[in-house]
Formats: structure tokens, C-alpha cells, sequence
């Protein structure tokens, strides 16, 4: 994505300087050197952001491991030395950079005989203190709002309560946890239930089934009984004769 930019924003200067040249008829020498001076106010911008942005930061750094270690933190001395090691070298590089920059100008300016180079000389040696200075004076000001904090509200308890809240947090995710699972155990042991109960069902259904079949075949077998003693009337009146002989025998 940023080599497309770079060829974008290359022919949009290129069309530019065309129709400044050959539609507008501007003197060649007026577009090289405002070319010259946003190509300058870019690398100025680049000097003053990439490598004091890593010195600042590495700096940041020391702060914070030696905070860390006020607040009974260990941190192993090899993260400081290498921060202060990160920290040197882009010391040496941003004011080598500055320098090497403004020479370059100056010597492009000599050759050239455009005079706006040497204001730009003048602003890559100034903002070589300049930037520095800015930097301290921010650091300055967070210090003093460090300060008023720990002043109304000490860092220990702030830590502690820190703490309070991050155990509370922890506890709160275990319930959290737990009721998970008990919801999962609960719902697996309603679909076990469910289950035998539709197993209970079916075996329900199944014994009805088969007394019900039962039961039809008791029935024709009566049936088939009573048939039998119909067609035998003359037996049934001996036998009831003999039981009213037996019972009147009795009494």
C-alpha cells in the first residue's frame, strides 16, 4: 500500500511541475527550489519524529522499570541496560542525522545558489534543541500530574485496589464458570431423564400391548367355552341337579 502512495503522490508532483513549467510558464528554477524546500520540510519532519520518537520512548521505558521496581516488582536488570543502550544509540543517530542533514543543504545550497537553503540549515540545527527541549518540558508536566495523583491517591492503594478488583474480577469468572457448568450438568441430566422416561413409555406401551393381546386370547377361549357348554345343556342340568342334591344333603 505505501509503494502505491509513493508512485501516486511521484506522478502527481511530476503533472504538476509540467503544468507549472509548460502551461503556467513558471521558471524552472522557482519550481526546483519549492520542490527542493517541501522535500527539505519533509525530511525535517521525519528527523523530528522517527528516531526522537524511539529515544523518548526507550526513556519512558527506564521510568517505567523503575516504578515497577518501587512498587516491589522484579524486573531483570538486562530490560534497562538494553533500553538504555536502545536509548543511546538513538541519541547519536537523531543529533548525527540533524548534522549530516544540514550539511547536505548547505553544500546543495552553495552549488545551487538558492538562498531559502540556508533558512532550512538554520531549522535542521535549531530543531535539534528544539525538539529535545519540547520533549522535557511534556515530560515536566506529566511528572507534576504524577505527582498531584499520588498526592490524592497514594500508588500503594491504588495498587491494592487494583488487586481488590482483579481478585473480584477472577471470582466473578469462576461463578460465571461454575453456573456454566451446573446449566450443563443440569441440562444433561433433563435429556438422561427425558430419555428413560421415553424409555419407561414405550415399555408401557409394550405391556399394554401384549396383556391387551392376552386378554383378547383369554376372552376366546371363553368364547370357545361357553360355546362347548351350550351344546352340552343336558350335562349342565345333571350337574345342577347333583349340586342342589349335595347342598339340600348338607342341610
Amino acid at each position: 500500500m505505501s509503494r502505491i502512495w509513493l508512485v501516486f503522490a511521484t506522478v502527481v508532483v511530476t503533472l504538476a511541475t509540467l503544468l507549472l513549467v509548460y502551461l503556467l510558464e513558471v521558471p524552472l528554477q522557482v519550481v526546483l527550489t519549492v520542490g527542493f524546500g517541501a522535500l527539505c520540510l519533509m525530511w525535517l519532519v521525519v528527523l523530528l519524529t522517527v528516531p526522537w520518537n524511539v529515544y523518548f520512548g526507550a526513556w519512558s521505558l527506564i521510568h517505567d522499570i523503575r516504578l515497577s521496581r518501587e512498587r516491589g516488582i522484579e524486573v531483570p536488570a538486562e530490560r534497562e541496560t538494553e533500553a538504555r543502550r536502545i536509548a543511546r544509540r538513538m541519541l547519536v543517530a537523531a543529533i548525527a542525522a540533524h548534522l549530516v542533514s544540514a550539511g547536505v543543504i548547505a553544500v546543495i545550497t552553495v552549488f545551487s545558489g538558492a538562498e531559502v537553503g540556508y533558512y532550512f540549515v538554520g531549522f535542521y540545527l535549531l530543531s535539534t534543541f528544539l525538539r529535545p527541549a519540547g520533549a522535557y518540558f511534556r515530560h515536566l508536566r506529566k511528572r507534576i500530574a504524577e505527582l498531584g495523583r499520588e498526592t490524592t491517591h497514594p500508588r500503594d492503594d491504588v495498587l491494592t485496589l487494583k488487586e481488590r478488583v482483579a481478585a473480584l474480577e477472577a471470582g466473578l469468572k469462576r461463578h460465571d464458570e461454575a453456573r456454566e457448568e451446573a446449566d450443563l450438568a443440569a441440562a444433561e441430566r433433563a435429556e438422561r431423564t427425558a430419555a428413560a422416561l421415553e424409555e419407561l413409555r414405550r415399555e408401557s406401551l409394550d405391556r399394554d400391548r401384549a396383556l391387551e393381546a392376552e386378554l383378547d386370547a383369554v376372552g376366546r377361549r371363553f368364547e370357545d367355552a361357553i360355546s362347548t357348554l351350550t351344546d352340552n345343556q343336558e350335562l349342565i342340568a345333571g350337574v345342577k341337579a347333583f349340586l342342589r342334591l349335595v347342598r339340600e344333603q348338607r342341610a
